[in-house]
């Protein structure tokens, strides 16, 4: 039996590794031609227009920063909030319930969330905003609460790990729950809490659906959170070519690997932080 599970572990560790050099031979194979063309650079431009040969990615990488980043934000505020209470000031039963709200929540479909807000949210925001629904702004709240059940279970998780003979210590010595969570957990939780926000970024820059249908997906730089904009996610959901040979089609695979590096630098990222935190 235990030779099976050491086996099943091997394969399943192949299959994954894999997966993910099969993923990255398949982006650079298609990215190789446009990066080895000469004209790398200007894919990194602030216009993309097919019409005029030209393919500027940058609108879509600063929707991405915008969004991604208010959205995180917005995230790391509320999560911080509901994990605080959830740790030290709630009673158990209630702390126990909103845990598995935020599980059943983390597992619900983005498409739901920006289904709802177009109906709910974005018209009432055009009234408020001169027909500012669909912008940065709007698409980052909205993605906020697809952010938000992960970053609160791992925030919450990473609370009630504080030692417990320093807690019984505190209290003894007098110190009332604020002190215990301002002095002693949150000076014991800065790692957890910097991978929670980098985990949350990182969710909030893979999801697709919530910026397709909500941040408005105009092809222009944004100059505000007010702005439409458009992601590498959805840009490459969007992208329509009948001729796969095209640049605006390689292009796609551009953006895919532009968005795998992105994960590459996360996980190197949460490594550092663990490895210090060692």
């Amino acid at each position: 039996m235990h030779f099976l599970f050491n086996f099943g572990l091997v394969i399943s560790v192949f299959i994954t590794s894999s997966l993910i050099i099969f993923i990255v031979v398949f982006l650079l194979y298609f990215s190789l031609p446009l990066i080895n063309s000469g004209h790398f650079l200007e894919f990194f431009t602030f216009r993309w227009e097919e019409q005029k040969n030209l393919f500027g990615l940058m609108p879509m990488i600063l929707g991405t920063v915008y969004i991604s980043v208010l959205a995180t934000l917005f995230a790391t505020i509320m999560s911080f909030s509901f994990a605080s209470l959830m740790a030290f000031f709630l009673p158990k039963n209630i702390s126990s319930f909103l845990n598995k709200f935020m599980l059943f929540l983390s597992g619900v479909p983005t498409v739901l969330y920006a289904f709802i807000a177009i109906f709910l949210l974005v018209p009432w925001l055009n009234d408020i905003l001169d027909g500012n629904g669909f912008s940065i702004l709007t698409a980052s709240f909205v993605l906020s609460f697809v952010v938000l059940p992960t970053m609160t279970i791992i925030l919450y998780n990473t609370f009630i790990l504080t030692s417990k003979k320093a807690i019984f210590a505190a209290k003894s010595l007098g110190a009332t729950k604020e002190d215990i969570f301002f002095e002693l957990v949150l000076k014991q939780s800065k790692k957890g809490i910097l991978s929670a926000i980098i985990l949350g970024f990182a969710r909030a820059v893979g999801d697709t659906m919530i910026a397709l249908m909500i941040a408005g997906n105009t092809l222009k730089t944004p100059s505000s959170i007010l702005d439409s904009a458009r992601t590498l996610t959805s840009h490459i959901a969007l992208i329509n070519a009948n001729d796969y040979e095209s640049i605006a089609f390689k292009a796609i695979f551009l953006c895919g690997l532009l968005l795998l590096i992105f994960s590459f630098l996360t996980v190197i990222s949460l490594k550092i932080i663990n490895r210090e935190e060692k």
